[in-house]
């Protein structure tokens, strides 16, 4: 794959100061010195002075006004001009997506920008030119953050009057009254500043910031008209403060009552219309999007605050209408009560739907809204029996006995239903008391002082009762959710195996009862389309119906479907996205390690090759120089004997180096995994006997002792030939004289075991695995020489058949390889002991 290309951004203040001029300039110039430059797309609006330096590179009328990607990639230029970043495209992509396309494929580009088409910045530009909203295109300041270069094209109000006046910056046809004014007042100066300030954030931006001083902003989303000046403002707090950005979207969990859904539908459907385009907007600006459902607005976004550890919170509001309402019983009063941890930031904006103001406002209690209808429905009941009753037997029941249970009954509705209607049980308990028990009856007054005296008690003690049974209630949610939490995260710290991003994410997705749980990687070098890491569930069909997009790492996000989460869940949630950064960082890690030992164990095998070049391959080759220049000499005649000596050098000196090279190339398939056995039944006798013929005269004097009835193996039958002969080769140049080689073979089991004997100096137990690894020897004292691979090889295609090679002790001295492989009839049986042998030599 080629490597990314460099984005360079010509970046204006304003339409007209020379951006494209600029853009066809540096195209010209880059041609001059050798590059291949092509015009991907220009519009010169007619300018006598762009249209002559685009004559330059290409004849202007036939230069492309829409950019086509096809061909580029398929006839990569060196360098692709393109004028405009923002403009759209009929098939609803914008001409920087099309950009990141070119730049996947490896080819440079050069583009213009308006700062108008930044996105964090739109708002802003649009107040400063004197337009009524920001232009429809922009450009994701994710995207632009990529870019190698951003080049500011700038030009003082001064200089760029004088342009407007010849006639060299817009067409008569272009110059309109508000252009006119942008360029004749401050307009122009503050889009000039505006410009030099994000450049000055964008310098600032530095990367390697350690974790514990990044800043986090987070910012409030509703689907209220105007609410993406809320959301610019806080991406511009955090670029200035080089911190992350986190969108947090309060949602209703339920309707809370029919007057709602009758009412609230058609709000609904348009706020959440515009919170997809807040959610686009806060995604091209480089945020996480957080979506939890909480009754309580204002307490929902300091808890998520306080758990993503959030040093800002912005919010927005529309301007107050009344003296106080900032600070009265608002979402915003409320945040502003309960902060503690992080600096709010309140943005006024103009005012929204009216509708959408009251709804956000409302305040209700932790416990759910069916619960306290259900809780009020059971205090009707239960009141209105228990007065028919005491009524029925007011004569025989004495009142501080009808108030104590009267109390019982406020006390299972403050158990069920919190303490709003525990306190209104509370208060109608003894009002129907006194109107029906207390003389005189069917009044609200009371004849005896010690009536009133009860009465007054009882009303003490059903509300404090009702507020401590509540918060014994609200305590024992919280300790159920405690200890789910604690469960949760005593499951997610025992999360190991092969492959901890899915179990994380499927812990993740059993935990919150989440439809769909991705983790996605995008960025440089997956050509515009997410690799999925890591899925659990249904994988999510688009990050815009997501509950969650959150980004775990540098192009490493996390997207969520399913119901949406509250402040408490989004507490642990922290942990799960902490687990998932540790996990990406872990294996990271290890393939960075993982590279680097294969890269130690190149330069291991380097240094060997080249050893083994210098020294053992250029000996055969001397050997051989030297009997062939002898036989070549014309003033000696060489005795037969002689001439047959040399002939035996070469002879023997040939075999040699085409050893030394079958095991270079054995070794190398070895190494790239493009050796496949094919593994069949084998004879060990006929292998055996072919390894040793493949060995000319080191094989004549080996001693074969296989058993008559020996199994078969399931073995490649050329590999195993290979190895035996390998084998035998290096016992026969260590064995002394007189003592040659000796292989046996027996059934172990449902294996059979061949083995190679010598006696020999053997290899100490340290050394043994040593051995085993390529172009490694103890030493050079060896009758046949070589590069140190032949047990190496040995070793490798053993296992390639699925067996084991093993190194052992010869008694008396030596040492025995044991090649175990399976029978290829795992049902063999045995020979009795004592069995007759073949000996084969």
């Amino acid at each position: 794959m080629a490597p990314r290309g460099d984005l360079r951004i010509l970046l204006g203040a304003a339409p007209g100061i020379g951006t494209t001029f600029t853009l066809l300039d540096e195209g010209r110039r880059r041609r001059e010195r050798g590059a291949d430059v092509v015009v991907g797309c220009v519009d010169t609006h007619g300018r006598p002075a762009t249209v002559a330096q685009l004559a330059l590179l290409v004849d202007p009328d036939r230069a492309p006004t829409e950019l086509d990607v096809a061909p580029l990639v398929a006839n990569p230029p060196d360098v692709v001009l393109v004028d405009d970043l923002a403009a759209g495209r009929a098939d609803g992509r914008q001409r920087w997506e099309e950009v990141d396309r070119l730049l996947e494929a490896g080819i440079d580009v050069v583009a213009t920008l308006d700062i108008a088409a930044i996105a964090s910045l739109a708002d802003l530009v649009s107040g400063a030119a004197g337009t009524a909203r920001p232009r429809p295109g922009t450009v994701s300041d994710e995207w632009l953050r990529r870019a190698d270069q951003i080049q500011l094209v700038d030009i003082t109000p001064e200089a760029m009057r004088r342009r407007i006046a010849h006639g060299n910056a817009f067409a008569p046809d272009e110059l309109d009254a508000d252009t006119v004014e942008l360029f004749a007042g401050r307009g122009f100066a503050t889009l000039r500043a505006l410009m030099l300030s994000w450049m000055a954030d964008r310098l600032a931006d530095v990367p390697d910031d350690p974790p514990g001083a990044t800043e986090r902003v987070v910012v409030a989303i509703t689907g209220a008209p105007a609410a993406d000046v809320v959301v610019r403002r806080a991406a511009r707090l955090a670029q200035r403060t080089r911190g992350r950005l986190i969108g947090v979207h309060v949602r209703a969990p339920l309707r809370r009552g029919l007057r709602d859904r009758l009412s609230g539908r058609r709000i609904d459907a348009r706020a959440d219309a515009d919170l997809a385009d807040r959610r686009e907007l806060l995604a091209d600006l480089g945020g996480s999007y957080h979506e939890v459902a909480a009754r309580n607005v204002a307490e929902a976004l300091v808890a998520v605050a306080e758990a993503e550890s959030a040093t800002q919170l912005v919010i927005g509001t529309a301007a107050p209408s009344r003296p106080g309402g900032l600070l009265g019983r608002s979402v915003v009063g409320h945040v502003l009560q309960r902060a503690r941890r992080f600096d709010v930031h309140v943005i006024s904006h103009p005012s929204g739907d009216p509708a959408h103001r009251r709804r956000s406002a409302r305040r209700d209690s932790p416990l759910s809204r069916r619960r306290q209808l259900a809780a009020l429905a059971l205090a009707f009941v239960m009141l209105s029996g228990l007065t028919a009753v005491l009524a029925a037997m007011r004569d025989t029941v004495d009142l501080s006995t009808a108030l104590i249970i009267y109390l019982l009954a406020v006390v299972g509705v403050a158990a069920v239903g919190g303490p709003r209607p525990g306190v209104a049980a509370a208060v109608a308990a003894p009002l129907l008391a006194n109107w029906f028990l207390v003389p005189p009856l069917h009044t609200l007054q009371v004849a005896d002082g010690e009536h009133l005296v009860s009465l007054f008690v009882f009303v003490s003690v059903a509300l404090v009762v009702s507020t401590f049974v509540s918060i014994a209630a609200q305590r024992t949610i919280d300790a159920a959710r405690a200890r789910d939490e604690a469960t949760t995260l005593a499951t997610l710290a025992g999360t190991t195996g092969a492959d901890p991003l899915a179990a994380i994410t499927e812990q993740l997705r059993l935990s919150f009862g989440l439809d769909g749980v991705a983790l996605l990687r995008d960025g440089p070098g997956t050509t515009g389309t997410p690799v999925i890491e890591a899925v659990a569930g249904r994988m999510p069909t688009s990050s815009r119906d997501a509950i969650l997009h959150e980004r775990i790492t540098e192009g490493v996000s996390l997207i969520a479907t399913g119901r949406a989460l509250s402040t408490d869940d989004h507490r642990v949630l922290r942990v799960f996205v902490q687990q998932l950064a540790r996990a990406l960082d872990q294996l990271r890690l290890a393939e960075a390690a993982a590279r680097a030992e294969v890269l130690d164990q190149t330069d291991e095998l380097r240094t060997a090759l080249l050893r083994a070049v210098s020294h053992d391959l250029r000996t055969p080759l001397a050997g051989i120089k030297a009997s062939v220049s002898s036989l070549r000499q014309t003033d000696v005649e060489w005795p037969d004997d002689v001439r047959d000596e040399f002939l035996e050098t070469i002879e023997d000196e040939t075999d040699r180096l085409a050893s030394i090279v079958t095991n270079l190339l054995d070794l190398g398939r070895l190494q790239s995994g493009a050796l496949r056995p094919n593994l069949r039944a084998a004879s060990t006798e006929e292998v055996v006997a072919a390894a040793l013929d493949s060995l000319g005269r080191p094989g004549e004097d080996v001693t074969v002792d296989l058993p008559v009835d020996l199994p078969e193996v399931h073995a490649d039958p050329a590999m195993l030939e290979r190895v035996v002969a390998n084998l035998v080769g290096n016992a026969a140049g260590f064995s002394p004289v007189g003592a040659p080689p000796r292989v046996e073979a027996h059934v172990h089991g449902v294996t059979v075991q061949v083995q190679v004997i010598d006696h020999g100096p053997g290899i100490h137990p340290r050394d043994r695995a040593t051995v085993l690894r390529p172009f490694h020897r103890l030493d050079d004292a060896t009758s046949l020489g070589g590069l140190g691979l032949g047990l190496a090889i040995a070793d490798g295609l053993t296992r390639a058949m699925g067996g084991t090679l093993t190194l052992r002790d010869t008694p008396g001295g030596g040492l025995t390889a044991v090649v175990t492989l399976p029978c290829a009839s795992p049902h063999h049986d045995p020979a009795p002991p004592g069995a007759a042998t073949a000996e084969l030599r």
